[in-house]
């Protein structure tokens, strides 16, 4: 069976393939709460990845994960997971942070008639996306929200990430960005209840990998750091990567390509973050 292709927002789409099975759901009431599930045809429960698109908490969309990232993730065995959340300045940011949980809450519920592991998850985050993944797994309450397990969340990947230390970031100047003050304002209380950094207390997600574009984002290359010096003092594993020869978006297209360095680094995460318990 030949795969469909299709182009939208630049990225290339692919449609399910003769050993991958494609679905959409919603998982609230608003349109923008919806996911679409790529998963092996066969074979026992898969261990699963959510991604949680970037767009400066504003914009993007789940497409932006639904290039090359299906195909190769459930080559490798996995469920992928890729969501819409609802959207600055129709909601706040912990709008959007209940979002994702709320998609958790649903694969978790659905799990079983779905051929989902959902002991065995994993969050893969770009951009923005990132900021509210890290949340989620810095401050139980999401989850608890939801109503989801919070310790079924194995590990979090952070592609090119932003606002991971979102408090230190706004001091450092990213308040003049109008992506950021339209998403946070001046308010830093609020931004540190926001911030992944600020939050990191038990308990928190265990393992980490914060990978970032050398050349263009050396903002996450020094936030990213200082965020795994102190989760690894609190005993989280948490790996850091820079990436020469790359680009805020081409770090993500890459994803799930043959030879590209991101993906082995992911690969040989996900299989660490999803041994068996």
């Amino acid at each position: 069976m030949k795969l469909l292709l299709a182009i939208a927002a630049g990225f290339l789409l692919i449609a399910a393939g003769p050993s991958m099975k494609r679905s959409s759901h919603a998982y609230g009431g608003d349109k923008r709460q919806v996911l679409d599930l790529y998963a092996p045809k066969s074979g026992p429960p898969a261990p699963v990845i959510l991604f949680v698109h970037g767009g400066g908490w504003s914009a993007g969309s789940k497409e932006m994960g639904e290039g090359g990232q299906p195909a190769h993730f459930v080559k490798e065995g996995y469920a992928w997971a890729s969501m819409n959340y609802r959207l600055v300045p129709q909601v706040k940011v912990e709008d959007q942070a209940a979002d994702v949980a709320r998609a958790l809450a649903w694969l978790d519920r659905h799990a079983k008639r779905l051929g989902l592991d959902m002991r065995r998850l994993v969050v893969i985050a770009h951009s923005s996306g990132a900021q509210l993944a890290g949340l989620v797994g810095t401050d139980p309450q999401w989850m608890a929200g939801a109503g989801a397990p919070f310790v079924s969340i194995r590990g979090i990947v952070s592609l090119d990430g932003a606002g991971i230390d979102l408090a230190g970031i706004m001091a450092a100047g990213a308040g003049s960005s109008p992506f950021y003050a339209n998403a946070f304002g001046t308010d830093v209380a609020r931004q540190m209840r926001l911030s992944p950094f600020a939050n990191l207390r038990p308990p928190d997600v265990p393992r980490w990998l914060l990978i970032h574009d050398q050349r263009n984002n050396q903002a996450a290359g020094f936030f990213g750091a200082r965020f795994a010096e102190a989760g690894r003092a609190r005993g989280l594993s948490i790996e850091t990567m820079a990436v020469p020869d790359t680009n805020h978006m081409k770090m993500l297209r890459q994803l799930g390509t043959d030879g590209d360095p991101v993906t082995a680094a992911v690969d040989g995460f996900m299989r660490e973050a999803t041994k068996a318990p």
